[in-house]
């Protein structure tokens, strides 16, 4: 299907392999080969939107059994960007954006979904130094908290601290987060002294 929504492996692998790969339980390991994600066989080089969806419904509570659906998905967003940054691709990405800063990154984080699929725009709005609200049409998973993982653990890569990431509207598909953060202090370089 040419319009067809895909998860590129490179994803899969960044969340799957790289990242839970050691939290996995057999059982959960188990569910995930029932549904489609073998992991002890080579990756597809994409995953229908709908199948990544079911991944992360069975991963969540195997890696976070005793959170609730909000805060393990909240988690399974942040464990995707620590295992993207575990890729060649994800290391440089992710030092291109420890450059940008907070403002820069969320402006790019456009470009940052869609080297892991092919579907996802987002459009910020910017309401202060150190606050906005981004849309994405797409969150990729069956709660936006995915995304608000997502989205904190890009802010830390580019600096932010005190991050507060939460859901502001979404209608099972696209959603509108409002986003805060500070920027780390940045300790002064000492002058030489000869």
């Amino acid at each position: 299907m040419p319009n067809e929504k895909l998860v590129f492996a490179q994803s899969v692998e960044a969340l799957f392999v790289r990242s839970l790969g050691p939290h996995l339980t057999s059982e959960g390991r188990r569910r995930l080969r029932e549904v489609g994600l073998d992991l002890a066989e080579p990756l597809r080089p994409a995953y229908p939107l709908e199948q990544w969806r079911t991944f992360l419904r069975v991963a969540a509570p195997d890696v976070f059994p005793r959170a609730s659906p909000d805060s393990a998905h909240f988690g399974l967003g942040e464990r995707y960007v620590q295992g993207f940054r575990q890729t060649a691709v994800g290391r440089a990405s992710m030092a291109f954006v420890a450059h940008l800063g907070p403002r820069g990154t969320l402006e790019r984080v456009s470009q940052s979904a869609r080297a892991g699929n092919n579907f996802n725009e987002t459009r910020v709005k910017q309401l202060g130094q150190r606050e906005a609200t981004l849309w994405m049409k797409d969150v990729s998973a069956d709660n936006p908290f995915f995304a608000c993982g997502f989205l904190a653990e890009m802010l830390r890569g580019s600096g932010a601290t005190d991050i507060h990431v939460e859901p502001i509207a979404f209608d099972g598909t696209a959603a509108t987060f409002r986003l805060a953060w500070e920027v780390a202090a940045r300790r002064p370089v000492a002058a030489a002294v000869g």
